[in-house]
């Protein structure tokens, strides 16, 4: 290798001392041979082939040199950026290990993170004290395996629900192996991968009730009813969805969460997913329409879920001012895609609404001067309520409906069939959609109590006018099923995973 770059080195200083020779040799043959034209001549090109080959290998060394120098400065910014990240990810690293301490050592209450398969990746002190089990018998282990498969039975499809992307909250009591009753306060916090798609979920749980033998009528493991909130109850909801948007603090970095959330609206940095409903009836004609979704975009270009910023948008009292962006952002894009013709215009988006906007009174206003503005037209919105906060909302719901319908807007209830809803909801309320549970339709196969249930709503509906959609449609089979029971509409990431609005285009 040495050998090599010492001929590279003299090569210059060899063509110089040829070309100074034959200069020398010109001179002399000039004298010698009385001005011979020929041998001028012949001595004169070597003379110039020299000169041309010296000036060549010095232009060549010159853009080698400047090749060189670019490289390397190429190289430095690399390095430079390179440093910077991992600064960044050092200090990302800090955070986190700071937030897991916290969580680990410091909080009475149980976490733990499950992967996208169903593992367990996490768990905090308090988790594996309550489920009297060491370390090694939880981490590395299905949730079918560390709690049993009584357990796993019950909160399966909240599972299904969170790994499909879904924040859920619940407080139920759960039936042990030995009979006995846990009451226990949940919510599963999904965390999104790549584009989007839920690489697993935080569960956040506590003890809300003290042990209690099961099988009494209002008890909602065994019959499904809705028990009334204890003074209890409601203190340990309350010191668990505080905790919660502690946790969810900690996770995000969001140490100053109001100011961030409004700066994040102002500057566009939220991002707006669908995911497609399609109908089951592909001689139907319908078109496919689009549920919304919302992520938050930070550094690097990663995403934050809404299970991480929503509890934190709730405790400032920002979800009214965060569905305002929603409908102002998704009506300025759905005005282009209706200049490019990309949307026909039988399409229509579903937006989640929250239940503090539900009670805000000037939001159908809102949405009418953005309808205005956009120039949009006013079905192709439809809002989404939860069936939850229609039972704890109920005369706020009855306004929202009434002056959104009055605005040309559509109206759909989701969540419909997983707890107690009266069938005098579906009349006095005119709804044009019914979504119809995912934790009701991911047991459609293997439950004939389920299966009847869907079909009794799918025939009331029917019979009311109201259009039923299947959420969490996982697989052909379930799909199969809901098209002979008669449901129009299915979405689910069996379907369409959700996916970045901009794609539409």
């Amino acid at each position: 290798m040495k050998t090599p770059n010492l001929l590279r080195t003299v090569q210059p200083f060899i063509a110089v001392i040829a070309v100074i020779a034959t200069a020398m040799v010109l001179v002399v043959a000039i004298y010698f041979t009385l001005l011979d034209l020929a041998w001028i001549a012949f001595l004169t090109g070597i003379l110039f082939a020299g000169l041309i080959s010296v000036v060549t290998r010095a232009t060549r060394a010159e853009f080698v040199a400047a090749s060189s120098v670019a490289r390397l400065a190429v190289l430095e910014d690399n390095m430079v950026q390179t440093t910077r990240r991992a600064d960044k990810l050092q200090a990302l690293l800090a955070r986190a290990d700071a937030a897991l301490q916290f969580a680990d050592e410091m909080q009475p209450a149980m976490v733990a993170y499950i992967d996208d398969q169903g593992v367990y990746r996490y768990h905090n002190r308090a988790f594996g004290r309550w489920l009297d089990l060491p370390a090694h018998r939880i981490d590395g282990h299905h949730l079918r395996e560390a709690l049993g498969r009584l357990v796993y039975s019950q909160i399966e499809p909240d599972v299904v629900r969170a790994l499909a992307g879904e924040t859920v909250r619940y407080l139920r009591t759960h039936k042990m192996s030995d009979g006995s009753g846990v009451r226990v306060n949940a919510q599963l916090l999904p965390v999104l991968g790549p584009r989007g798609k839920p690489s697993g979920f935080f569960a956040v749980l506590s003890d809300a009730s003290e042990i209690a033998r099961p099988g009494g009528p209002d008890d909602p493991a065994v019959s499904g009813a809705a028990m009334p909130e204890s003074p209890a109850a409601k203190a340990a909801r309350e010191d668990q969805a505080q905790f919660n948007a502690s946790v969810a603090e900690e996770a995000t970095g969001m140490h100053d969460a109001r100011a961030r959330i409004l700066a994040a609206i102002k500057r566009n940095e939220f991002l707006l997913f669908c995911q497609s409903i399609v109908p089951l009836d592909p001689a139907s004609g319908e078109s496919t329409h689009y549920e919304i979704l919302i992520r938050l975009q930070e550094e690097e270009n990663n995403m934050i879920s809404p299970g991480a910023f929503f509890p934190l948008a709730e405790e400032n009292g920002l979800l009214p001012d965060l569905d305002r962006w929603v409908v102002a952002d998704l009506l300025a894009r759905a005005s282009t895609l209706r200049q490019k013709g990309t949307v026909p215009g039988k399409e229509f988006f579903f937006i989640n609404i929250a239940a503090a906007t539900l009670c805000d009174a000037d939001f159908p206003d809102y949405v009418v001067h953005q309808l205005n503005k956009h120039d949009c037209p006013a079905e192709m919105l439809c809002f989404e309520i939860a069936a939850t906060d229609l039972r704890s909302h109920r005369g706020d719901v009855d306004q929202f409906v009434r002056n959104i319908k009055l605005a040309g807007c559509r109206v759909a209830l989701s969540g419909f069939g997983r707890d107690r809803v009266s069938i005098n909801v579906l009349k006095d309320l005119p709804l044009d959609f019914l979504k119809i549970d995912g934790s009701v339709i991911l047991q459609l196969q293997r439950d004939p109590v389920n299966l009847s249930k869907v079909v009794a709503i799918c025939r009331i509906a029917k019979t009311i006018g109201i259009t039923t959609i299947a959420e969490m449609v996982e697989d052909g089979a379930t799909m199969s099923k809901l098209r002979k029971i008669g449901v129009p509409y299915a979405q689910g990431f069996g379907i369409s995973p959700p996916r970045p609005l901009s794609e539409l285009t």
